[in-house]
């Protein structure tokens, strides 16, 4: 898995890196092997001042696994919470589309044992 950092207007310290590298990398274990192949683009700033001042820091991540693109954005008071929040919408993206796949496939090998049985 790769991951790279990005801060704009802000002084990302080594803690503040680990951190998030730490919490943002939770939500590849749903992914399981495709995990090695994963990209994830995690992009730190001040938020902007249009009446946030009580927000100051916002998190974008992007994982990118085989071409599917997952995207989540928190405005949060610390990184840390923002980072929480982050990885708790990666997750819950990551489940609906693993539970989409199943869901289709599902539905489509139904549809084929039905077209089967008519065929009779």
């Amino acid at each position: 898995m790769n991951i790279t950092i990005k801060a704009t207007k802000y002084q990302l310290n080594a803690e503040t890196e680990a951190l998030l590298e730490e919490k943002l990398a939770a939500p590849l274990r749903l992914i399981g092997e495709e995990g090695d192949r994963a990209l994830l683009e995690i992009e730190i700033e001040n938020a902007p001042p249009e009446g946030r001042s009580a927000e100051p820091c916002r998190l974008v991540a992007r994982l990118i696994i085989d071409g599917k693109v997952f995207h989540a954005e928190a405005v949060k008071p610390s990184p840390e919470s923002a980072a929480d929040k982050v990885r708790s919408e990666l997750e819950a993206e990551i489940r609906h589309s693993r539970g989409r796949a199943q869901r289709l496939l599902k539905r489509g090998s139904s549809a084929i044992k039905r077209m089967i049985r008519l065929g009779r």
